[in-house]
């Protein structure tokens, strides 16, 4: 007989509750409750506990969100509801100690992909189901080195993988997480220099970032962010990857990233990867990274709710 913690997981301000053990599914250590877990008891059990069984919890339903001074937000990543958010900049300019380190997006490691209709969540559950692969078997899917930094610098359970409404028909495909952004907190463009610059721009553009896909071809941080390639597990879970989505429009956010779109024949749109922007000094979107960028708008349209 084993005994293993339970929890109460509370989702989007309902009654419905998921019964889960909150156990580590890389390391098979027991963790410290989260925000928006609560440890109620210990249950006994014979059978064998699989903690892939219990990663269902991936998905973010639209009407979980609220709408705050034009901005939509996700109640569960704030420690506190600001007051007052005028805008985007208001958004993007919350503190992490006050607010939360997932405060600035609408996304956390247990919630990664927005829903809006039954299609969406289809290929939702598509996706997880490839999450479920690499965390199985991440040395597949990633470089052992790569693989063996992220455990160090992750600080969130799971591993990077990707993040947005899998209903917007556009995709970004990034190059790979990054040590102090999506390393760290497993959401993709966010938080470092890079992903906060493509968030302003993208919003300055009229585009809410958390409304589109969002990827990398490589899945785990590389040593000091120093990318030396991709193989051809990378390859294969980004192949995947798109086919589920089935999206109108690709972009390839660096030269990897393009790099890995042509052999595996999909059709996108290069840009600029943010860092070439932050490495000449550049921390606020200019013109010339606004009319680049425009392209994505143009496709994208405009957000409907």
């Amino acid at each position: 007989m084993v005994k293993i913690p339970v929890v109460l997981l509370f989702q989007g301000g309902t009654q419905k509750y998921v019964e889960c053990p909150y156990v580590s599914t890389l390391l098979g250590t027991i963790l410290p409750p989260q925000k928006g877990h609560f440890l109620v008891s210990t249950m006994e059990t014979t059978k064998p506990i699989n903690p892939l069984d219990f990663l269902s919890i991936m998905l973010l339903r639209f009407g979980q969100l609220k709408k705050v001074g034009g901005v939509h937000i996700n109640p569960s990543n704030l420690k506190v509801i600001p007051l007052i958010l005028r805008d985007w900049r208001d958004f993007l300019s919350l503190d992490e100690k006050t607010y939360g380190v997932y405060a600035r997006t609408i996304y956390n490691p247990m919630e990664r992909f927005l829903v809006v209709n039954g299609e969406d969540e289809r290929k939702a559950r598509e996706l997880e189901g490839l999450y479920r692969e690499l965390l199985k078997d991440p040395l597949r899917f990633c470089r052992e080195e790569y693989y063996r930094y992220q455990l160090r610098v992750g600080e969130f359970d799971g591993l990077p993988f990707a993040n947005g409404w899998v209903g917007s028909g556009v995709v970004l495909v990034g190059e790979a997480p990054g040590r102090k952004g999506c390393g760290k907190t497993g959401i993709c463009f966010y938080r470092d220099a890079s992903g906060m610059l493509l968030r302003k721009t993208l919003f300055t553009l009229s585009i809410n970032p958390d409304f589109l896909y969002i990827t990398n071809v490589v899945k785990c941080n590389p040593p000091d962010n120093r990318l030396r390639g991709f193989g051809e597990g990378e390859l294969e879970l980004l192949a995947r990857e798109l086919e589920a989505l089935k999206p109108r429009t690709i972009f390839a956010i660096g030269r990897t990233a393009e790099k890995a779109l042509k052999r595996l024949g999909f059709e996108f749109t290069y840009l600029k990867h943010p860092a070439w922007y932050v490495r000449r000094g550049i921390r606020e979107p200019n013109e010339g990274m606004l009319e680049e960028y425009s392209a994505i708008g143009e496709v994208f349209g405009e957000w409907g709710f």
